[in-house]
């Protein structure tokens, strides 16, 4: 829906401070490294900490409750015991703006000695236009945002400075009307306003930005569970330990999931299930559910990745919004969320709104709570200029940095057509790893079982996997959780690689194989650390003979970004793996602009993600090293860290079946078999009904690129 741009908005662009800044043109400004890149388009502020322009500064400042909202950039990024001083100045910090600046308020007047001790550069108000979304800045409105006519939904945030019950009294008297403030924790109030007062709720010094209300949330599956589990290696993890299995079930484990299904009435959720879903008995969200973690009561063959964790089901996005409370409670320590919001709209797709903040806050807040959401079934748009279905990942929940965002595959092998693809808006790598979705039997009303597909049946299947880790780490660990770091670390780095070699934006670090990162974990390949900036910390991994690959890889969760900011990364490590003769070797990385992102990943330092990999093919045996450096600690004085590598071993193996699996008579099956370190191999697929006497041929030459086949 379009409107006419908002008239006042022109105005606010021409105030005074803003002459203080000029948009930058990408086709005549050298790249600066006092660039800020904004939301609204990338500024360069001008060197303006002289006592005239301050002085003019401290008399035309908005300000509220004698505060005002800034952004100050500096020559260098300020140490803590700088930050301290500026605070006592009234000067106080927020979050971390590329390059070298930070949103910050101002308690009074500025102080022009502690600005010029601090190296402080420039300074700038910013106008509505830069606080608000691009959409509500030119009057090209969400419909989901419009549900009266002349007024417009929208959700602001305010900095930590401001008390709720001051930014709340002061919008109640300029008769601003709230909808709601369910997120009043993470500093998100949502209002409906006037069209045509959106400029004077943006300039407001307590608003730091203001954006359009999203959709709501709506399941993402269009309309052989075996498969499933066996695509991604779990299936040998609930295996009896007789049958050479880990005998995981999930167990001691809570799971949510948000949906939009009361399932509590079907069988195999029985005693293991905490519903908070005030909803109908929904096909979509007891499908999603029956793959968490089904218990196949009714039919074995259909049953779940973690058949004995408890599942506490809620609708939609009130899952993790009461997270906390679910948490302390109930020990929840994965939810799965198979929706999303604007789930057609190319503007909306990969963006990094409010909903990301919450949800990148919230992994630093619950330390044990991993967070997946599915990537989305937009595969099949196309958002030029970029080609095919690439930057189709949905905006919102699914383009946070520190959950797990989760791809389609199928179980033939590739992409599913309709799954989402990346990169996000800022380039990151979403999703960041993908597993089996298609075809997938399930759970259904009323006590039966069913098959759907999409991205909503794929995430799921990570929740679920991810619940046998937990339960994996707690037997090792006397019943302690990890933290979710270090799971979305071990998932994300034992994918296997399909689609372009490394990293890709279709299918992220690959198709998930829980056996690998069970082996990762139980074998103690794993290191927690933390870093300040300016540091290297080193660390040995002892490569055995063998190996056909070494796969190192760095995870943090990053402080969440700031609302105005374009580029997400907060706080930047960089990753470096040392061989025992020769140069170290950096991450793998890849091209982000439209008319390369087909291209492979090489080898090169990144600055975008918070997660980087290091892939070495057919390694020598020896003595190597990772080098992590804190190239960049902008928020927070240090940044904690986990490195999980993997030696993968030059074998072929059959992995699915393994032996005691059921089957029905004449139902298909897959055959499934992990081989590395000789890709020049053909392989041959026999069977046999005599304990191994006599063996029948399924199939002759099968390709390298093939570790599985329908039969």
């Amino acid at each position: 829906m379009r409107f006419n741009p908002i008239p006042l908005i022109t105005f606010c662009l021409l105030v005074s401070f803003s002459s203080l800044a000029q948009i930058a043109n990408p086709q005549t400004e050298v790249a600066s490294r006092y660039n800020l890149s904004l939301k609204s388009g990338t500024i360069i502020l001008e060197k303006n900490i002289t006592a005239e322009k301050v002085n003019s500064f401290n008399r035309s400042l908005a300000r509220s409750t004698d505060k005002s909202f800034v952004i100050i950039q500096f020559e260098k990024i300020p140490t803590q015991l700088e930050r301290q001083q500026l605070l006592q100045a009234g000067i106080e910090l927020l979050d971390y703006v590329p390059n070298n600046a930070y949103t910050a308020t101002i308690n009074g007047n500025l102080d022009i000695t502690s600005l010029s001790q601090t190296k402080a550069r420039g300074i700038v108000e910013l106008t509505a236009f830069q606080k608000m979304s691009v959409d509500l800045a030119v009057g090209n409105f969400r419909p989901s945002a419009v549900k009266v006519v002349g007024t417009v939904d929208v959700r602001i945030s305010f900095p930590k400075s401001y008390l709720y019950e001051t930014v709340i009294n002061d919008l109640k008297n300029k008769n601003f009307d709230i909808i709601n403030s369910e997120y009043k924790e993470y500093r998100i109030i949502s209002l409906r306003i006037s069209t045509q007062r959106l400029a004077e709720l943006a300039l407001l010094p307590f608003i730091e930005y203001v954006e359009s209300m999203p959709g709501e949330d709506e399941t993402l599956s269009p309309f052989w569970t075996n498969w499933g589990r066996d695509g991604v290696r779990s299936s040998i993890l609930t295996a009896p330990i007789s049958q050479g299995g880990k005998n995981l079930k999930g167990s001691g484990v809570v799971v949510g999931v948000g949906d939009n299904a009361d399932f509590q009435l079907h069988t195999d959720f029985s005693n293991r299930l905490i519903n908070r879903a005030d909803i109908a008995y929904n096909y979509h969200g007891t499908h999603v559910a029956g793959i968490v973690g089904g218990a196949g009561i009714i039919n074995e063959l259909r049953t779940g990745f973690a058949p004995k964790a408890t599942i506490l089901s809620q609708v939609f996005h009130k899952v993790f919004t009461n997270a906390p409370a679910y948490v302390a409670d109930h020990g929840m320590v994965i939810t799965n969320n198979s929706y999303g919001n604007d789930i057609s709209d190319c503007k909306t797709f990969g963006l990094y709104d409010l909903y990301s903040k919450i949800l990148d806050d919230q992994a630093l807040n619950l330390v044990n709570l991993q967070t997946l959401f599915s990537a989305g079934n937009s595969g099949l748009k196309k958002c030029g200029p970029f080609p095919d279905s690439f930057r189709t990942v949905l905006g919102g929940y699914q383009a946070a940095k520190n959950i797990i965002t989760v791809g389609n595959a199928s179980p033939f092998g590739g992409i599913y057509r309709s799954s989402s693809r990346g990169p996000v808006r800022d380039g990151r790598v979403k999703p960041e790893i993908v597993s089996i979705g298609a075809f997938i039997e399930s759970t259904v009303p009323l006590q039966g079982y069913g098959e759907n597909t999409g991205t909503s049946m794929a995430s799921p299947a990570i929740a679920g996997g991810l619940a046998l880790l937990y339960e994996k780490y707690k037997l090792q660990n006397a019943g302690a959780n990890p933290k979710n770091g270090l799971m979305k670390a071990l998932v994300c780095n034992s994918g296997d690689d399909w689609g372009n070699p490394g990293p890709d934006f279709t299918y992220g670090f690959g198709i998930a194989n829980f056996s690998r990162a069970v082996d990762m974990l139980e074998n103690n390949r794993f290191v927690t650390g933390n870093i300040t900036s300016g540091m290297d910390n080193i660390g040995p991994i002892t490569v055995p003979a063998g190996t056909a690959e070494l796969k190192v890889m760095l995870y943090w969760n990053d402080p969440a970004a700031a609302p105005v900011s374009f580029q997400t990364l907060v706080n930047d490590l960089d990753l470096e793996v040392i061989p025992p003769v020769g140069p170290a070797v950096l991450p793998l990385v890849l091209d982000t602009a439209y008319n390369q992102v087909k291209n492979y990943a090489h080898n090169g330092v990144d600055n975008i993600n918070n997660i980087e990999q290091v892939v070495i093919k057919n390694p020598v045996a020896g003595d190597y090293n990772f080098k992590i450096k804190a190239t960049n600690i902008t928020q927070n004085p240090s940044q904690d860290y986990y490195i999980v590598y993997d030696f993968v071993p030059t074998e072929t193996k059959l992995v699915a079946p393994i032996g005691g699996e059921t089957y029905l008579y004449g139902e298909s099956m897959m055959v499934y078999w992990d081989s590395y370190g000789t890709p020049q191999n053909l392989f041959t697929l026999r069977y046999s009904l005599d304990n191994g006497t006599n063996w029948i041929t399924l199939k002759n030459n099968i390709g390298p690129e093939k570790g599985n086949m329908l039969t």
